[in-house]
C-alpha cells in the first residue's frame, strides 16, 4: 500500500450508522466528524473512502428523529455530496423519483419548524436533483432507448395550465398571423416533439434562423412556441439544453427588436380587427417572468474550478432583465425573492472554504474562482433588477427591497473590487431612502478613525506628534479594537512632546487632555496598565528634575511649565475630578483598579510635595487645579497615610501655603473624616480659622479652646445618616401657591416681630416638605436672600432680640437644607460664596447641644462641599462617587456610570454597526474589518498580502487570514481571467477545454467591454488559436462551437481587439477556417450558423471601422455560393449567407458599376425566386431587398436598372408585388428600392408611366398616393409611398397632380390627419393605439407634397392659403417641442416643410401670411423658440436653418411681426447672435445656407438704418456681451464650448468654437477644405471679442478674406453673388456700428482693400485701362468693372460714417493714389464713375486729412483728385442731355455725379490747399455759364444743379478767395427771378451776406444801386404775422434776418455809412419793420417766440439801431 493510501481519511459503516442511533448525544457527535471529514476533504480536494449511497440514506434516516436536531447542517451535508463526484454512485443505485419523495416528506416533517434556511435548502436540492439525474439520462440516451422512450412521454405530455396563468397574463395580439403562417408554426411546434437528441438539435436549429421571419408576437400566440421552447428547456441538459437556449436568446433579442420597433410611431397601424375578435397572446411581462423562472430553475450549483453549465443561462437571464428595463415593467416579486436568495447562498458558499497551509492559498483561489465570479455576476443582477423595480414600480416595498440588498451591501470584498457598482449600490441606497443615512456616517467615521490608526502604524504615513495629537480622537475610537501597545505608545509619547506648545495653543492642550481622559479610563485592562506605565514615566522625571534642579525640558523652566499646570502632562481639574471619581469605582475590576488608584495617589504626592519645593507663591499657582476637588483628595487620602500628612500640614491655618480661606475649606472636610483625633484637629482649626476672619468682632464670639474639647470630635458626625427620603414627606399634591405666596410677603413685612418671623418660617418649613412647593419657592423672586438673612443676622453680635432670632435659626436651616438639595442653580450660587459656609460653621459651634440643627448643618455643608458629585431626586439622593471612606451625614445611592470616552464611544459604533448593519454576524463583521484594515495597509486589493499585516501591531483578530485573501484574489476578476487564460492555453485536453471556455464566458458576461486590454488581446489570440483551423474530428467540433460562441459573445459584448483581429485575420488568411466552412456545402447547418453569426456581428460593430480588401471578394463569393445553396435546396443555408451578405452590403465593396449591376440583378432574382407574401421567407426578402438597395448606394453613378421595357420594367413590376407583401419591413424596403428605381430611370419615367396605367388603376402615382392616405398601413410604408409620389409628381406634371389630389382629397385627409398627431415616438405598449395616428414625418409627407406642387405650379398656392389645411399648420408650429431624442422629426417637420411652405407664399400670397401668421403673437413666439431648437439640435440639417431664414426674412418685411421678433431677440440676443454667425461659418462658403444668412443680415442691416433704435436688430447684437473674453487666434480658438468630440475633430470649425454652441459641421470639398485650412493656419491676428458686433465682424472679415485673398485674387475672374453679398453686409455693417468700425482698423480691413487694389492696379497682364479695353474688348471687361463695383460699394457704405475717419496721412494718401490710378476706368462704366465720386465724397466728408490730400498733386501725378472732382462737376454740368427714356438713368445719374463732385469740393475747401487749388482754377467762372447776366436770358442747367453749384459758392464764399465780388448782376437776377424764400434765392442772398462781410466790399456794394434797392424791397416784403399782411405774406423772416445782417455789417461801423442809412428811405423802412415787431411781441408773445426768424430778427434791429445811435 502506498504512503497516500495509508493517509486517505475514511468514513465507516460503523461511524455511519452512528447517525441513527438513538441517543441524541451520539448521533450529534457523529453528525460533527462526518461532516467535518467529508466538507474537509472536499474543499482540500484529497480522496475520501466511504460508501455515498449509504451516507445519503442515513441522513435521510436522520429526520425519522423527532424533534429534528440540526436540520440545516443535514440538509447543506445533503447538497455538498450531491454536488460532489461521488453523485455517479448515488445516481446508479437510487431513482431520482425516489428521492424526490423523501425530500417532500422532509419539508412536511420540517413545515412545522418554520425554517427559511431549510426551505432554501430543499429547494436547492430539488433542483440539484432534476439537473444531476437528467444530464445523466442526456448521458446515458444513445445506450438505452428505453429511457428515450420515457423521455418522449414527458416530453409529449405539453400543457399550459402547467405554466398556471390566468387572465392578467394575456393581451390582445398585435398582429394575427395569415393561416399558412399558422400551418407552418404548426410544423415548428410538431418538430419540437421529436425524441432523439440529434434530430431535435437540427429542428431547434432550424426554428432558430425562422424566428426572424416573424414578427415577435407570433412566438406568443397560439400554437405558443415560446411555451413549448419552456417546456422542453425543463426537460434536457447539456448540448440540448444549450441549444434551446440559443433558440431562446434569439426569441428574446426578437422580442427586443420587435419591441423596439412597436416603440416608434413609424411602425405602428391602425388595426383592422377589433378588440373582441382580435386574438389573445400572452403578455410580454409574463413570458419573460415564465422564462426568467425557467431559468433560475435550471440554474446549477457553483462549481470549484471550472464552470459547465450556467454561463448560457446566465446570459439570457441578463438578455431576459434588460428586456424589462426595455418596456419599462418591473420584475415580479417573487422573481426578485428568488435572486435575493441566491445572492446570500452564493456568498455563504464562498464563505464557507478555509484554508489549510499557506502554500494552499493558490488552490483555494482556484476554487473559490468560479463560484465568486458568479457571486458578483448575481450581485450586479440584483442591483440592476432592484434598481429596475425601483424606477417603474412606485408602490415597491422599500424595506423589503433594501433587505435583498443587504447582503451585497455587507459584502466588502464586492465593494472594493468592483468600484463602479459600489457607487450604484450607494446611489440605488440613497433612492430607497432606507434610513441607513445614520449607520452610512457612523461607518465613514469609523472608517476614518481606522484609516488614521493604521497610517500611524506604517512609518511612511506616520503622522508628527503635534498632528497625531490633533487627530488623538479618531485615533481613540479604534484603539481597543486595534489593541496596539505601539500606537498608545506613540500617543503618550506625542502629549508629552508637545508640552512646550500647551501654552500658546489651548486646543492642542484640550486634545491633550481629552486623550488623557479617555487613556485613563480604557475599557481594555491591558492597554489600560500599558498607558499608566506610558504615563507615570513623565510625572517622575519633572519631578526628579525639581529634586535634582535640572531642565525637564530643554528651553524651558521646570517651573515654567509648572505654573501651566504641567507635571510631566497636561492635568487639568476636570482630570483630577475624574481620578479621584473613577479610580474607586467598586464594577472595575481589582487589579486596574488598583493601578489606578495608586497612579493617582503618586501624582498627587509629588504634586503636594513641590510645596516645599518652590516658592509659595508658586506653588499657589501649581494647587489652584487640587483646590475644587480638596474634598475628594482628602476622602482618598484617609487610606493614604504619606498623602494624609503632607495634605494636613498644608491645610495649618498658620502655613503660608494657601489662603485662609481655602485652608479652613480643607479643614472642613476633616469634620467628617473618620479619624476623631484629626477631627478634633480640625475643629480647632476652624475655630480658629473663622475668629482670624472676624477681625472686628462684629458675629457672636465663637467657643475658646475648654468649650471646644468639651464638644467632643463629633460635631459634624451624623450616625445614623440622615434618611433623605424623609426630607420630602409631604406626597400630597395639595395647591401650595397662595400659602407659599402668603408666607412670603409676610416675611418681606420690614420691622416684624421675631415671634411672628419664627412662626412664619416653621409654617414655610413645613410647607416646603413638598417637592414642588421647594421648587415654586426657589423660583420666586428674594428666596436667595431670605436664606442668606434667615442664617446671617441671628450671628451678628449687634443684633437686637438676638434670643429671638436664634429661634428662628433652627427652621431656617431646614428650609436651607431642602432648598440646596432641590435647586442646583442655589448650589452653584452658594458654593463659592464664604460667607455661607461661614455662617453654617458658627450656627454649628453656638449650637453644639442641639441635635437637630448640627445635623442639618452638617448635611448643608457637604452639600457645598460635594456639590457637582449629587443628583438629588423626591425620593432619593444619588452620588456619582464613592465617599465611604468619609462619616457622611446623609443617606445616598451611588451612580457608577461613567461618561463615554472616544474608546468607549468607538466600541459602541462597532457593536451598533455589528447589530445594525451586519445584522448581527460577527464572522461577517470581523472579515469585513479584517479586510478594511488589509487595504488601508497594502493599497489596493491587487497589492494585498498576508506578510504585511504580520509584523503589525494590531490584534490577530484584524490581521488577514488566507481565507480573505483567496476570497479577495477571486473578486479580482481581472487578474483571475488573465490566470484562467493562462491556464487554457496551457491546456491540450478537450474536455477541460470547453470547460475552460464556458467559465471565460462567465467572465466576459460579468465585465462586458471592460476586459483589460492585455486579457483582450491574450483572449482573442487563445481564440485565433483554435478558430484558425477548421475543425477535423467531433472532439474538435465541439471545442470549435464552444469557442464560436466564445467569439460571438465577445462581439456582443463590444470587446474591440476582437473584432479587429479577426477582420485581420481573415484578411490575411484566405484559408481561415470561416473561409473554409462558407465554401463548404455539405457544412452542418448549426456551424454554419454560428459562424454566420459570428460575421454578422463583426460586421454589425459599431466601436471598430475599418476596411478591408476581403469584403468585397466575400461578397461575390458568397453570393455565388447563395445561389449553388438554393439550387441544392438548402434553404437554410441561403438564409445564413443571405444575413451575412446583407451586412456586407454596408461595407466598401469596390465593385464597378457593371458589378453593381450584375448582382442587382442577382438578388432580384434570388428573392423573386422565393415566391412567397406571407411571413413565411420574410427575412429572405429583407436580405434580398436590403442587398438591392446597398448596392444602388454604393454605384458612384446610378445604376441603369430602370428602362422603357425589358428587364428594367420587370424589375418594377417585380418591386411593385413587394410593396403588396405582408411583412410591413419587406414593404418599406420594396418602396426604397422603387424609389431608386425611379432616380435611376432618368427621362424615360414618363414613357414607363403610361405602361403602368393599365396595370395599376390610376397609375403609379395614384396607387403611391393611396398608399400614403391609407390609415391602416405602417406608417413607415406610407411615408416612403409618400416620398416615391414626389419623386413622381415632375413626371406626371402639374395638371395631373393636382387633379389626383382632388380626387384623393387629399388637403381634406392632410387637415384631418393634423388632429391625430402623434409628437411622441414611443407609445404605450400595454395598449394598441385607438384608430389611425399620425407621425410628424406623415404630416411633413402632406407638406412636403404641397410645396412640391407650389413649385411646379405657383397659382396653386391660392387655393392651398384658402383650405383650412394651411391655418392648421400654425397650430402644429405652437405645439411644444418634444424632448430629446423624439425632437428631430417635429423640427424637420416645422422648420424643414411647414416655413419652407410658408416661405413659398410669399411671392403670391404675402397678403395672406401677413393676415395670419405675422398677426399670430403665439406662433411668434414658437417660432422664436424653433430657432433656438434648430440651432442647438445636434447634427443640425442646413436645410432646416436655411429654411428658418427664408420665414424669418418674410416676417421681417411685416412690421408688426418684425417688431415683436425683435423685441423678443432683445431679451435673448445670443439666439440671434448664434443664428447669424452659424451660417457665416466658412465650413458654408458657396452654399446655400450662408447666401440666405448674408441676405437675412443685410435685410436686417436695412431695416436697421430706418427702423427705430428699440427694433434695431444691430443694438441686439451690440448688447450680446459675453461673459468670457475669449482671446482667438486663428491657429487654435479656445472657447468654453460644449461641442462634441466628433465636431472637434472638424478642422473647418475655426470659428464656431469660439462661440457656446454645440453644432455639427459637414465637411467640405477637398479644394476649399484645404483653403480654408491654409487661411486658417496663417491667421495670425488676435481680437478680443467683446459683443455679439464683433463676433459678427470676424465672421465677415473671415468670409471677405476667403473670397478676396491678398495675393491671389484675380479681377478677371467674375464676382459671384457671395463676393456681392459679403462686401454689401460688411458695408452696411460698418456703416451703421462704430464697434465694427473700430473692429476693421484694428483686423487692417482698410489695407487689405487698398492692397487688393493696388495689386490690381499694379498688374502687368491689365494695365492701363484703356489699353486693355482696345485689346479684349469691352465685354470682357465687365468682369474687372463688376470687381471693382462690388468693393467699391463696399466702401461706399463703410465710410458714409462718421466714425469711419481716415486720419492717418500715409493711408490717407494711398487712398488718393489709388482712386487717382483708379480714374481710366471710370470712362467705360457711368456706376464705377458715380460710386468712385460717391466715396471721395465719403471720404472728405469728416477726415481734413482726405481733405489735404485731395487738394494735393501727388507725386508722379499730374492732377491732383481735386482737379479731377472739378473737371467731373464742369463735365456733368455742361453736357447736354440724352433724349429717351433709355437715358433716363443717365441723366439721373449725371446729376448725382454733379452733387458728390461738388461736395468734395464743398469739403476741400476745409483746408487751406483745397481753398487754393479751387481758386487757382477759378471754379466761380463757371458761374457765367450757369447763371442768366439779365432777366432775359434762360439757363439751360437744371435747377437742382443750379442749387448744387450755388450751395458751393456758398461755403466758398466764407472764405477769402470766395468772397469777392464777382457775377454781382447774375446773383441778384437769380434773387428777383426766384420766389422768397426759396433755396435759390436763399443761397445767393447767403453768398451776399458772405460778401458784405468782406470789408473791401463794403464801398462797392453801399454804391451799387440794385443792390441797395433789392435790400430795401426785401426789407419791405409783407409777413403774414405783422399786421395788415395779408395770406399773400411771408411765413418766415428769413429773408429780412439777413437783410437787417447785411446792413449791420456795411453800415454799422463807420460813421460815414450810419448817416447814409439814417438819411435813407431804408431806414424808414427798418422803423417801421422794428414797430411792427415790437407790437407783435407785445401782443402775442407766445405767437413772437415761435415764429420763424421773428426774435432773432428783433435782436439785430436793435443791435443796427444801437449802432446808429450816436
Amino acid at each position: 500500500m502506498s504512503t497516500s493510501s495509508k493517509l486517505t481519511l475514511s468514513l465507516g459503516e460503523q461511524q455511519l450508522a452512528k447517525l441513527t442511533s438513538e441517543a441524541p448525544e451520539i448521533r450529534m457527535r457523529a453528525l460533527e466528524q462526518v461532516e467535518t471529514r467529508f466538507i474537509r476533504c472536499l474543499q482540500l480536494g484529497e480522496p475520501i473512502n466511504f460508501k455515498p449511497v449509504l451516507l445519503l440514506k442515513q441522513l435521510i434516516r436522520w429526520f425519522g428523529y423527532s424533534p429534528p436536531a440540526a436540520a440545516d447542517r443535514v440538509l447543506a451535508l445533503m447538497l455538498e455530496l450531491l454536488r460532489s463526484n461521488y453523485v455517479d454512485a448515488i445516481v446508479h443505485k437510487i431513482p431520482g423519483q425516489r428521492l424526490l419523495t423523501e425530500l417532500d416528506k422532509i419539508r412536511k416533517i420540517l413545515g412545522s419548524l418554520q425554517s427559511k434556511r431549510a426551505m432554501e435548502l430543499l429547494d436547492d436540492l430539488q433542483s440539484l436533483i432534476a439537473v444531476v439525474y437528467n444530464e445523466t439520462t442526456s448521458v446515458d440516451r444513445d445506450h438505452s432507448s428505453g429511457e428515450s422512450q420515457s423521455s418522449n412521454s414527458e416530453i409529449g405530455d405539453f400543457s399550459i395550465e402547467r405554466f398556471k396563468l390566468g387572465p392578467a397574463d394575456y393581451e390582445p395580439a398585435w398582429t394575427r398571423a395569415s393561416l399558412d403562417d399558422m400551418a407552418t408554426m404548426k410544423t415548428f411546434v410538431d418538430s419540437l416533439t421529436i425524441d432523439i437528441d440529434l434530430e431535435l438539435l437540427d429542428h431547434l436549429t432550424n426554428l432558430q434562423i425562422k424566428l426572424c421571419d416573424y414578427p415577435a408576437e407570433y412566438l406568443l400566440q397560439t400554437p405558443h412556441i415560446f411555451l413549448r421552447l419552456l417546456h422542453i428547456q425543463r426537460m434536457h441538459a447539456d448540448k440540448v439544453l444549450l441549444q434551446i437556449n440559443r433558440t431562446l436568446f434569439t426569441t428574446v433579442k426578437l422580442l427586443q427588436r420587435r419591441l423596439s420597433i412597436r416603440s416608434k410611431t413609424l411602425y405602428y397601424s391602425a388595426s383592422i380587427e377589433s378588440l373582441e375578435t382580435s386574438p389573445q397572446q400572452l403578455r410580454v411581462s409574463s413570458a419573460l417572468t415564465l422564462l426568467l423562472n425557467g431559468c433560475l430553475e435550471l440554474l446549477g450549483p457553483p462549481q470549484l474550478e471550472v464552470c459547465r453549465h450556467n454561463w448560457h443561462i446566465i446570459e439570457l437571464i441578463v438578455e431576459v432583465i434588460e428586456t424589462f428595463c426595455q418596456i419599462s415593467a418591473p420584475v415580479p416579486n417573487r422573481i426578485v425573492e428568488r435572486l435575493g436568495l441566491i445572492v446570500p447562498n452564493l456568498l455563504d458558499y464562498c464563505g464557507r472554504f478555509n484554508a489549510g497551509p499557506d502554500n494552499e492559498l493558490t488552490n483555494l483561489t482556484r476554487n473559490l474562482m468560479i463560484p465568486r465570479l458568479q457571486s458578483l455576476i448575481f450581485n450586479g443582477i440584483l442591483m440592476d433588477v432592484t434598481s429596475l423595480n425601483l424606477k417603474t414600480n412606485p408602490k415597491m416595498d422599500k424595506v423589503a427591497a433594501r433587505a435583498l440588498l443587504q447582503p451585497i451591501m455587507t459584502d466588502s470584498v464586492y465593494l472594493e473590487c468592483v468600484p463602479l457598482r459600489k457607487q450604484e449600490l450607494c446611489d440605488l441606497c440613497d433612492s430607497l431612502k432606507s434610513g441607513t443615512q445614520a449607520e452610512k456616517q457612523q461607518m465613514v467615521r469609523l472608517k476614518q478613525a481606522y484609516s488614521t490608526a493604521l497610517n500611524q502604524l506604517v512609518s511612511k504615513t506616520r503622522l508628527a506628534p503635534r498632528e497625531l495629537l490633533r487627530e488623538q480622537r479618531q485615533v481613540c475610537l479604534v484603539l481597543i479594537q486595534l489593541g496596539s501597545e505601539k500606537l498608545l505608545k506613540q500617543l503618550c509619547q506625542a502629549m508629552v512632546k508637545c508640552s512646550c506648545f500647551y501654552g500658546t495653543q489651548p486646543e492642542l492642550r484640550q486634545e491633550a487632555e481629552s486623550l488623557l481622559s479617555t487613556l485613563f479610563d480604557l475599557p481594555d485592562e491591558r492597554l489600560r496598565g500599558s498607558a499608566l506605565r506610558l504615563l507615570k514615566q513623565p510625572v517622575v522625571d519633572h519631578f526628579h528634575a525639581f529634586l535634582n534642579n535640572t531642565s525637564y525640558l530643554t528651553g524651558y523652566s521646570n517651573i515654567e511649565l509648572a505654573r501651566q499646570h504641567i507635571l510631566g502632562l497636561p492635568m487639568s481639574t476636570r482630570l483630577l475630578r475624574k481620578l479621584l471619581v473613577h479610580a474607586w469605582m467598586p464594577h472595575q475590576p481589582q487589579q486596574a483598579q488598583a493601578q489606578l488608584q495608586q497612579w493617582c495617589i503618586d501624582y498627587l504626592i509629588m504634586l503636594l510635595g513641590l510645596a516645599k519645593l518652590v516658592d509659595t507663591k508658586d506653588f499657589y499657582k501649581i494647587f489652584k487645579i487640587v483646590l475644587p476637588v480638596m474634598p475628594l483628595v482628602i476622602c482618598r487620602a484617609i487610606n493614604y497615610p504619606q498623602l494624609q500628612q503632607l495634605l494636613f500640614e498644608l491645610l495649618n491655618p498658620d502655613s503660608d501655603y494657601l489662603d485662609p480661606p481655602q485652608a479652613m475649606r480643607g479643614n472642613v472636610c476633616y469634620l467628617y473624616h473618620p479619624d476623631g483625633k484629626l477631627r478634633t484637629e480640625a475643629q480647632t482649626r476652624v475655630a480658629y480659622a473663622l475668629m482670624l476672619q472676624d477681625p472686628q468682632k462684629k458675629y457672636r464670639p465663637i467657643p475658646d479652646q475648654l468649650c471646644l474639647a468639651l464638644m467632643g470630635p463629633d460635631l459634624c458626625l451624623v450616625r445614623p445618616p440622615l434618611n433623605y427620603s424623609k426630607l420630602f414627606s409631604e406626597r400630597l399634591n395639595l395647591p401650595f401657591t397662595r400659602s407659599l405666596q402668603a408666607l412670603l410677603r409676610l416675611l418681606e413685612t420690614p420691622d416684624m416681630k421675631p415671634g411672628i418671623r419664627k412662626s412664619t418660617l416653621i409654617q414655610l418649613n413645613v410647607l416646603l416638605h413638598n417637592w414642588q412647593a421647594v421648587e415654586a419657592f426657589t423660583n420666586c423672586d428674594g428666596s436667595y436672600m431670605l436664606c442668606l438673612n434667615a442664617l446671617h443676622n441671628p450671628l451678628l453680635r449687634e443684633k437686637k432680640d438676638s434670643s429671638m432670632d436664634a429661634d428662628a435659626m433652627p427652621p431656617a436651616i431646614s428650609i436651607l437644607l431642602r432648598v440646596l438639595f432641590r435647586s442646583e442653580h442655589f448650589r452653584q450660587e452658594f458654593k463659592d460664596n464664604g460667607e455661607i459656609l461661614c455662617c453654617l460653621l458658627r450656627c454649628l459651634y453656638m449650637h453644639p447641644l442641639e441635635a437637630q440643627v448640627r445635623t442639618e448643618v452638617s448635611v448643608c455643608i457637604f452639600q457645598l462641599l460635594f456639590h457637582e458629585h449629587m443628583t438629588p431626586t423626591e425620593e432619593r439622593l444619588v452620588m456619582d462617587v464613592d465617599l465611604s471612606p468619609l462619616m457622611v451625614p446623609v443617606s445616598y445611592e451611588k451612580d457608577h456610570s461613567s461618561p463615554p470616552t472616544a474608546a468607549s464611544e468607538g466600541i459602541a459604533l462597532q457593536d451598533h454597526l455589528l447589530a445594525k448593519h451586519f445584522g448581527g454576524k460577527e464572522a461577517l463583521a470581523a472579515q469585513h474589518w479584517r479586510l478594511f484594515t488589509a487595504q488601508r495597509v497594502c493599497g489596493s486589493p491587487e497589492d494585498m498580502k498576508l506578510s504585511p499585516l504580520h509584523g503589525l501591531d494590531i490584534i490577530n483578530t484584524l490581521k488577514l487570514r488566507p481565507a480573505d485573501l483567496a476570497l479577495v484574489q477571486a473578486s479580482l476578476v481581472d487578474v483571475q481571467l488573465q490566470n484562467q487564460l493562462v491556464e487554457t492555453g496551457n491546456c491540450s485536453n478537450h474536455e477541460m477545454l470547453q470547460k475552460y471556455v464556458a467559465s471565460l464566458h462567465l467572465f466576459v458576461g460579468f465585465l462586458h467591454n471592460k476586459v483589460p486590454a492585455a486579457a483582450c488581446t491574450n483572449l482573442w489570440k487563445l481564440m485565433h488559436k483554435y478558430l484558425k483551423v477548421s475543425p477535423g474530428n467531433e472532439a474538435d467540433r465541439e471545442l470549435y462551437m464552444a469557442l464560436l460562441d466564445l467569439c460571438l459573445s465577445c462581439l456582443r459584448h463590444g470587446l474591440p481587439r476582437v473584432p479587429m483581429g479577426l477582420c485581420t485575420a481573415l484578411s490575411t488568411d484566405p484559408h481561415h477556417s470561416f473561409f473554409v466552412i462558407l465554401r463548404d456545402t455539405k457544412i452542418s447547418l448549426s456551424l454554419l450558423h454560428l459562424v454566420t453569426d459570428c460575421l454578422v456581428e463583426l460586421l454589425s460593430e459599431e466601436h471598430y471601422q475599418g476596411h478591408f480588401p476581403w469584403y468585397g471578394k466575400l461578397f461575390m463569393e458568397l453570393s455565388a455560393l447563395a445561389r449553388t445553396h438554393f439550387e441544392e435546396r438548402n434553404l437554410q443555408h441561403v438564409r445564413c449567407l443571405l444575413r451575412v451578405l446583407s451586412k456586407l452590403g454596408e461595407c466598401p465593396l469596390e465593385l464597378d458599376d457593371n458589378k453593381l449591376q450584375m448582382y442587382y440583378q442577382h438578388f432580384v432574382q434570388l428573392s423573386s425566386n422565393l415566391r412567397t407574401s406571407t411571413q413565411t421567407g420574410a427575412q429572405w426578402q429583407r436580405d434580398c431587398l436590403l442587398v438591392i438597395c446597398q448596392l444602388h448606394e454604393q454605384s458612384e453613378s446610378s445604376l441603369p436598372i430602370g428602362g422603357k421595357s425589358g428587364c428594367g420594367t420587370k424589375v418594377l413590376r417585380y418591386l411593385l408585388g413587394l410593396c403588396g407583401h405582408g411583412d410591413g419591413e419587406v414593404r418599406a424596403l420594396a418602396w426604397v428600392s422603387l424609389a431608386n428605381w425611379i432616380r435611376s430611370s432618368g427621362d424615360s419615367m414618363a414613357s414607363i408611366l403610361l405602361e403602368f396605367v393599365d396595370a395599376l388603376p390610376g397609375g403609379l402615382a395614384a396607387c403611391c398616393l393611396s398608399t400614403m392616405l391609407d390609415g391602416h398601413e405602417q406608417m413607415l410604408v406610407r411615408e416612403l409611398a409618400a416620398r416615391v409620389f414626389e419623386l413622381l409628381m415632375p413626371h406626371i406634371g402639374a395638371t395631373a397632380c393636382c387633379e389626383l389630389l382632388k380626387c384623393h382629397s387629399f388637403l381634406q385627409e392632410a387637415h384631418t390627419a393634423l388632429a391625430t398627431l402623434e409628437l411622441y415616438p414611443i407609445l404605450r405598449q400595454e395598449k394598441e393605439p385607438s384608430g389611425t395616428k399620425n407621425s410628424c414625418e406623415i404630416i411633413a409627407c402632406y407638406v412636403s407634397i404641397c410645396v412640391n406642387l407650389v413649385l411646379l405650379q405657383p397659382t396653386w398656392c391660392a387655393t392651398l392659403c384658402e383650405h383650412a389645411f394651411t391655418n392648421a399648420l400654425s397650430d402644429v408650429l405652437k405645439l411644444r417641442t418634444p424632448e430629446k431624442p423624439h425632437h428631430s422629426a417635429y423640427l424637420e417637420l416645422c422648420a424643414g416643410q411647414i416655413c419652407k411652405l410658408y416661405a413659398l407664399c410669399y411671392q403670391l400670397n404675402f397678403e395672406f401670411l401677413q393676415r395670419s401668421i405675422c398677426r399670430d403673437t403665439a406662433l411668434l413666439k414658437s417660432f422664436f423658440a424653433l430657432i433656438g431648437d434648430v440651432l442647438w439640435q445636434h447634427g443640425m440639417p442646413e436645410h432646416q436653418l436655411v429654411q428658418v431664414l427664408k420665414l424669418l426674412m418674410v416676417f421681417c418685411k411685416d412690421k408688426n411681426a418684425y417688431e415683436f421678433l425683435c423685441d423678443q431677440f432683445r431679451e435673448h440676443p445670443e439666439l440671434f447672435a448664434n443664428l447669424m454667425l452659424f451660417g457665416l461659418n466658412p465650413a458654408y462658403v458657396q452654399e446655400e445656407l450662408q447666401r440666405y444668412t448674408l441676405a437675412t443680415l443685410s435685410l436686417v442691416l436695412i431695416k436697421a438704418q430706418a427702423g427705430k433704435e428699440e427694433h434695431n436688430l444691430l443694438k441686439v447684437l451690440e448688447s450680446y456681451v459675453d461673459e468670457t473674453h475669449i482671446i482667438v487666434d486663428g491657429k487654435d480658438a479656445k472657447a468654453d464650448s460644449d461641442t462634441d468630440n466628433e465636431d472637434k475633430e472638424n478642422n473647418t470649425n475655426a470659428l464656431n468654437k469660439q462661440f457656446k454652441m454645440s453644432l455639427s459641421l459637414k465637411g467640405l470639398p477637398k479644394p476649399n477644405n484645404k483653403a480654408i485650412a491654409k487661411y486658417l493656419k496663417g491667421k495670425k491676428t488676435h481680437v478680443e471679442f467683446t459683443n455679439g458686433v464683433v463676433f459678427l465682424y470676424h465672421a465677415l472679415d473671415q468670409l471677405f478674406e476667403l473670397h478676396y485673398p491678398t495675393k491671389a485674387f484675380s479681377f478677371l475672374q467674375p464676382a459671384s453673388k457671395s463676393h456681392s453679398q459679403i462686401c454689401e453686409v460688411l458695408g452696411n455693417l460698418l456703416k451703421e456700428s462704430a464697434v465694427a468700425v473700430d473692429t476693421a482698423r484694428n483686423y487692417g480691413l482698410l489695407e487689405h482693400v487698398i492692397q487688393l487694389l493696388e495689386t490690381f492696379l499694379d498688374d502687368g497682364s491689365v494695365g492701363n485701362a484703356t489699353v486693355y479695353v482696345r485689346r479684349v474688348g469691352a465685354h470682357k471687361s465687365r468682369d474687372i468693372i463688376n470687381n471693382l463695383i462690388v468693393l467699391l460699394n463696399m466702401m461706399v457704405h463703410w465710410h458714409n460714417s462718421p466714425h469711419a475717419v481716415i486720419t492717418d496721412t500715409v493711408m490717407a494718401s494711398r487712398v488718393v493714389r489709388m482712386l487717382l490710378r483708379l480714374w481710366p476706368w471710370l470712362s467705360h462704366s457711368a456706376i464705377l464713375k458715380n460710386m468712385t465720386v460717391c466715396l471721395t465724397t465719403f471720404l472728405t466728408e469728416h477726415s481734413f486729412e482726405m481733405c489735404k490730400q485731395t487738394s494735393l498733386v501727388l507725386s508722379s501725378q499730374s492732377h491732383s483728385l481735386l482737379q479731377l472732382m472739378v473737371r467731373v462737376a464742369d463735365h456733368e454740368t455742361t453736357k447736354k442731355e440724352l433724349p429717351g427714356a433709355k437715358n433716363a438713368y443717365l441723366n439721373c445719374n449725371s446729376q448725382a455725379v454733379v452733387e458728390a463732385a461738388l461736395r468734395v469740393m464743398i469739403n476741400c475747401c476745409s483746408c487751406a490747399e483745397g481753398r487754393l487749388s479751387l481758386g487757382k482754377m477759378r471754379v466761380l467762372d463757371m458761374f457765367d455759364t450757369i447763371l442768366p447776366g439779365n432777366s432775359s436770358g434762360v439757363s439751360k442747367v437744371k435747377q437742382d444743379v443750379v442749387l448744387s453749384w450755388l450751395t458751393f459758392w456758398g461755403i466758398f464764399s466764407r472764405y477769402e478767395l470766395g468772397y469777392k465780388m464777382c457775377h454781382m448782376p447774375a446773383l441778384l437776377n437769380t434773387v428777383r427771378r426766384s420766389p422768397p424764400l426759396s433755396k435759390i434765392r436763399m443761397c445767393c442772398l447767403r453768398i451776399l451776406r458772405n460778401m458784405c462781410f468782406c470789408n473791401s466790399n463794403r464801398l462797392q456794394l453801399v454804391g451799387m444801386g440794385p443792390f441797395m434797392n433789392l435790400l430795401g424791397d426785401i426789407v419791405s416784403q409783407p409777413v403774414r404775422c405783422v399786421g395788415g399782411a395779408d395770406d399773400t405774406g411771408l411765413e418766415s423772416f428769413e429773408e429780412h434776418n439777413l437783410v437787417v445782417l447785411c446792413l449791420w455789417k456795411l453800415f454799422g461801423f463807420s460813421a460815414k455809412y450810419r448817416a447814409l442809412l439814417r438819411g435813407s428811405k431804408l431806414f424808414k423802412q427798418l422803423s417801421i419793420l422794428f414797430d411792427q415787431l415790437a407790437i407783435l411781441e407785445s401782443q402775442q408773445p407766445q405767437h413772437f417766440k415761435t415764429f420763424p426768424f421773428a426774435s432773432d430778427l428783433n435782436n439785430m434791429l436793435w443791435y443796427l439801431f444801437e449802432a446808429l445811435n450816436p
